[in-house]
């Protein structure tokens, strides 16, 4: 159940597509929450359900797709929204901002009409000049310099940075509560992601805007997430503070990762995961990472998909039977 404290809450989701080779579960019963005012971060391998756990909470699925559990934004259930109601919703209370900038803009049209018409789905009341002079303070927000004149520029004339910026603007024209970012520095050069970082910094400390990131890049989560989401096979495999998380994953697959990141551990050479995660075609009893997680014992083979608190540590969930019964740590992030 949502709380006054969360902006967004997702409990026991699952996502199921049906396809040529059979019906696929991307989302396995995927629970988390982002409270008011927080930035939490969703980490995976690709294909580990983190772009799909953001797209559901826009309905922006594969026609056919069928959706289970319950998704709260704001204190309101999106299950029952259809035509005009969830538009409005998209519009005004929850905003995307997605991986590759060039494909959220229409070529041939200025980036100032692009930004009025967002500004104006948000609040049809809006008068186009009130719409641009907003769409100006929304590009100055961002950092885009001149804005007045950018306003006039198409995506074609803005460099890639520039763009990822100018499309932040246009999600801000509707003064969202929630902003859910896909992969958001993924297409752009290190400098520049570190920028956009520090944007979505800026806009969550300074406009309270409640943030939900997904990325593979740990560095990012590093910098930026109060609370870290992580999940495999399309399942959530561990929860809990970032730099908890980071400093002891309670998961083997988190530690896997963490030592599998270029970055994280100077001079150490990179652990590759071996295997690979499973197709979402295939059916999963016990623990996802089992055939691929160095610490396995029989009982993970009949381990609950669901995380539970991790014993002494009410502020953590994890999936690993092992690390929850208390039986077994996995190796601390520092271990060679």
């Amino acid at each position: 159940m949502s709380t006054d404290t969360d902006i967004l809450r997702l409990d026991q989701v699952g996502v199921r597509l049906r396809t040529a080779g059979g019906s696929a579960q991307i989302l396995r019963d995927v629970s988390f929450s982002v409270g008011r005012g927080e930035i939490v971060a969703l980490a995976g391998e690709s294909g580990s359900g983190k772009s799909t756990a953001l797209l559901a909470v826009l309905r922006l699925l594969a026609p056919g797709a069928r959706i289970s559990g319950s998704i709260v934004v704001d204190g309101q259930d999106i299950a029952p929204l259809r035509g005009r109601r969830l538009r409005d919703f998209r519009a005004r209370t929850a905003r995307m901002v997605f991986q590759d900038p060039w494909r959220a803009l229409h070529p041939m049209h200025s980036i100032g009409r692009q930004l009025v018409e967002s500004a104006r789905a948000a609040d049809p009341s809006l008068s186009r000049s009130a719409a641009r002079d907003l769409s100006g303070d929304m590009l100055s927000r961002v950092g885009i310099p001149d804005p007045g004149a950018r306003l006039n520029s198409h995506p074609h004339e803005v460099s890639g940075g520039q763009l990822q910026r100018v499309v932040i603007a246009m999600a801000l024209v509707a003064s969202p509560s929630l902003l859910l970012c896909d992969e958001p520095t993924t297409a752009l050069d290190v400098t520049t992601q570190a920028q956009i970082l520090e944007l979505l910094q800026e806009l969550n400390r300074d406009l309270g805007i409640s943030i939900a990131l997904a990325t593979h890049d740990l560095d990012v989560i590093a910098d930026i997430a109060d609370k870290l989401v992580v999940m495999y096979a399309g399942a959530v495999s561990e929860e809990g503070p970032t730099a908890q998380v980071m400093a002891r994953p309670e998961h083997p697959y988190t530690w896997s990762l963490l030592h599998a990141a270029p970055g994280q551990h100077p001079g150490e050479r990179l652990r590759a995961i071996e295997g690979r995660p499973p197709s979402p075609l295939t059916v999963i009893t016990g623990c996802p990472f089992l055939p691929r997680c160095e610490h396995r014992r029989g009982v993970c083979e009949t381990a609950p998909l669901t995380p539970v608190p991790v014993t002494d540590q009410p502020d953590r969930r994890s999936s690993c039977v092992r690390v929850t019964a208390g039986t077994a740590q996995p190796r601390e992030r520092t271990s060679g």
